[in-house]
């Protein structure tokens, strides 16, 4: 099953040209598929705005280890890593297990959507059957990237995250439309969460893509 570990950076003030490049020159260097996303719209604009996050994909948990270990014996890596969080607020990692996941060959993403939604007691399971199909129809024609995934460190055990990716904020928007616009589906939605989910949306920075 595919993980993914992702590096969260808040750029401290006249910092951000080069934390953005910084992490852009380090994920490009990686074989692995990944990419580089800087939030533009999130639910708490004074703590979250300005955030570049730097994802790398691995195709398996064993892969995943044997990454984590290179980078604990590395003095290499842990010092470039220490020298751009030196030009940081604040510095923070999650790692992710990608439940299901759909992308179009050759797509090219600009804009990243990240959903986390909360499972009612019981429906955790369905929640995740629910988004899986829903990630694999269609979203008002648009074409677009999605996954389901859960974080392995959450503050609730029945989140999961949904990832999407457009390649324009007009197609965001119209895809967002359809899916408000099914009513049978916000029902189902309405069953089988415990609150309101939250949401941010970022600008794609860097987009490496698995290799066919």
């Amino acid at each position: 099953m595919t993980y993914f570990y992702s590096h969260y950076r808040k750029p401290k003030q006249g910092n951000l040209l080069k934390v953005r490049d910084l992490a852009i020159e380090t994920r490009n260097k990686m074989p692995n598929p990944g990419f580089v996303t800087a939030t533009i719209s999130v639910p708490q604009p004074v703590v979250g705005s300005n955030m570049i996050v730097s994802t790398t994909i691995f195709e398996s948990v064993e892969e995943m280890d044997k990454a984590l270990d290179y980078n604990d014996t590395s003095d290499e890596v842990l010092g470039r890593i220490q020298s751009v969080d030196a030009l940081c607020e604040s510095s923070a990692s999650v790692i992710g297990k990608v439940l299901h996941s759909v992308t179009p060959q050759g797509f090219v993403p600009k804009i990243c959507v990240r959903d986390t939604v909360t499972a009612a007691d019981g429906k955790l399971a369905d929640l995740i059957a629910f988004f899986s199909e829903g990630i694999e129809g269609d979203w008002g024609g648009v074409a677009k990237g999605a996954s389901v995934s859960m974080i392995l460190g959450r503050p609730n055990i029945n989140s999961i995250r949904i990832t999407a990716f457009f390649q324009s904020l007009a197609d965001f928007d119209k895809a967002d439309s359809a899916i408000r616009s099914n009513s049978p589906g916000l029902q189902k939605l309405l069953e089988l969460r415990a609150s309101p989910s939250s949401r941010a949306v970022s600008r794609v920075l860097s987009f490496t893509p698995p290799q066919a």
